[in-house]
Order: structure tokens, then C-alpha cells, then sequence
């Protein structure tokens, strides 16, 4: 296995607390339905063409890299993800997807070889994503398009449940590196790293699955009012999730 190091990321801490998903039920936090949701939008930006090289980065064990495969029939997907127990989960739900281990840093491809780079909640991950863009510029093809989706700063529940500020902050369930993120942040980042770059905030993902005891009693209460939230035109400033669409220049 390869030696990770990063000045903006402890790495050791993220994959001691994913290769733990390597039983069970693995790393699925979204009902079937968010994770279709979440594709579409994918699919609707960044449309099927038969022969597409695509790399699910930061695929845990699998979930989502699952959905990518189902919209893009014809294309090849392959998952990638730090976290060697979170691969073996993968290829053994899903055995006719290739999965690897690799960095999102470094990942150790070729330079100009893959049409669409998807980033599957990694973003927010990071103290700074800067390196994790530069290497999609690097690898992907004049044109090539990536696509992201993270947990958004603005939006009240996560506010309250993950910022270290708020009176009801929690810490069951993730990792040391990770924070909430603006929309701004990533089109910043991206957009340096040489990308035209635009954001789309959304609610109504549906989850399925939250660590924390104490939390999962609210789980139906909190996915009720998201849906609520998504209907609403505050879902574009205050929804649950920041959806980032690049294309290389």
C-alpha cells in the first residue's frame, strides 16, 4: 500500500476510521433515492457518452460509484478511495466494478487520460482541497469535466450538528480532518486550478444512516424537513448540499 503525507490532511486518521466499514454495511449514509438523486444531477450537467473514462474518487465502499455506473452504461467507472477496507467492501458488493486504492492527491495516473473526475463528498475533507484540484486538472483531458458534491456551511441542521461552534455539535461519525464548506470555496479553488467552474446548492437527500444513537431518532424528523427545504426557494442558499460542476479549460 502505498505511503501517504500531506502537509493539509491526516491522512492516518481517515483511513483508520474507514477501513473499519469493510463489514456490515459498509459506508451508506444516503436512502437509494438520494444517491439517484445526486446522479441525476451528475447525469443532467455532464451527459452519457458511450466510451467515458470515469473516476468515482473518494468512493468509500462503493454506494454511490454503484449509481455512476447504473446512468453512465457504456462508460467505464472506476472507484477510488484512501481507505483499503472500505475497496474490500466494494469489490465485494459490486464485483463488476473496478476499485482501487489511491490517493486523491496523488493518484498516480496519467496525466491528460480521464474524461470525468466525480469527487463523492471529499471535498470537505481537507483544511485546503487546492492539491486534490490540481491533480484533476492534471489527469483529466482537454475539456474533461468533474463533478463534486459536500455538505453545505449555510445550511442550519449541519451548522448546528457539525460546527464546532454550535451548542449541539457533534463529533460521533467523522473524521478529525473534516468541516463544512461554502460554495464559494470550491468555485475558488477549482477555477485556480485552471476549471470553469459553477455550484448548485440542493436539498432532499434522504439518509439513511447517522452513528451517533443519539442522533438517529431525528433522522426521519430532519429528512422530512429537508424535503420541505428542497420545495423551497431558500434550498438554493441554505440546502443541505453544495453540488460543484467543472470543466477543464
Amino acid at each position: 500500500m502505498r505511503t501517504y503525507s500531506s502537509k493539509t490532511q491526516n491522512k492516518k486518521a481517515e483511513i483508520k476510521f474507514f477501513d473499519r466499514f469493510d463489514k456490515g454495511r459498509g459506508y451508506d449514509v444516503f436512502e437509494p433515492s438520494g444517491y439517484e438523486k445526486v446522479a441525476r444531477y451528475m447525469k443532467d450537467e455532464i451527459p452519457n457518452k458511450k466510451g467515458l473514462l470515469i473516476y468515482d474518487m473518494g468512493c468509500g465502499s462503493g454506494a454511490f460509484t454503484f449509481y455512476i455506473a447504473k446512468a453512465y452504461r457504456g462508460s467505464k467507472v472506476i472507484g477510488m478511495d484512501i481507505s483499503t477496507g472500505c475497496i474490500r467492501k466494494a469489490r465485494k458488493d459490486y464485483p463488476f466494478i473496478e476499485f482501487s486504492v489511491g490517493d486523491v492527491e496523488a493518484t498516480g495516473l496519467k496525466s491528460n487520460s480521464v474524461d470525468v473526475v466525480c469527487y463523492t463528498g471529499i471535498f470537505h475533507h481537507f483544511a485546503d482541497f487546492s492539491k486534490v484540484a490540481q491533480e484533476a486538472h492534471r489527469i483529466l483531458k482537454p475539456g474533461g469535466r468533474i463533478f463534486s458534491y459536500d455538505p453545505n456551511f449555510f445550511n442550519p441542521a449541519f451548522w448546528l450538528y457539525r460546527d464546532k461552534r454550535s451548542l449541539f455539535y457533534s463529533s460521533v461519525g467523522i473524521t478529525s480532518n473534516e468541516r463544512l464548506l461554502k460554495a464559494q470555496e470550491i468555485k475558488r479553488v477549482f477555477e485556480n486550478s485552471g476549471f470553469r467552474m459553477k455550484t448548485k446548492i440542493i436539498s432532499g437527500i434522504k439518509f439513511s444512516y447517522v452513528e451517533s444513537k443519539s442522533a438517529r431518532p431525528l433522522l426521519t424528523i430532519y429528512n422530512f424537513l429537508d424535503q420541505i427545504l428542497a420545495a423551497s426557494p431558500l434550498a438554493f442558499i441554505i440546502g443541505s448540499f453544495i453540488l460543484g460542476f467543472g470543466k477543464k479549460k
